[in-house]
């Protein structure tokens, strides 16, 4: 994943102080010093219907985790799943979930990871 940057808008650059363009710069893993990390999560809700039908695997996410931790959920995107309904319940969890925030010289930062959801028949 790259780096994303959305410019100011055009006009006074009064009213867009470097808190606002900070904001506004997501961060790859490999800018970083470190990865985020889920602190505090739900448990994961595996889907009836999937479970009864044998219906297992890997959800992975790409999620932009934003300076408080948080998942921005606008940013959540599947990248491969073997059935939507994981898809729902993945991005369900993930929305929920609380990351150590990442920092980049001394401040947090946002940071696009891809976020691995396994489904295991037990």
């Amino acid at each position: 994943m790259g780096t994303f940057h959305v410019p100011a808008p055009s006009g006074d650059q009064r009213f867009y102080g470097d808190s606002a363009l900070a904001d506004s710069v997501v961060y790859d893993t490999t800018q970083v010093t470190q990865r985020p990390v889920v602190y505090e999560a739900p448990p994961l809700k595996y889907p009836a219907k999937a479970r009864a039908y044998g219906i297992h695997g890997r959800v992975l996410l790409a999620v932009t985790i934003n300076r408080d931790g948080r998942a921005d959920v606008q940013s959540i995107q599947a990248i491969s799943s073997p059935d939507a309904e994981l898809t729902d319940a993945a991005i369900r969890w993930v929305r929920s979930a609380k990351f150590e925030p990442v920092c980049r010289e001394g401040r947090p930062v946002r940071v696009r990871i891809a976020v691995p959801v396994d489904f295991t028949a037990s």
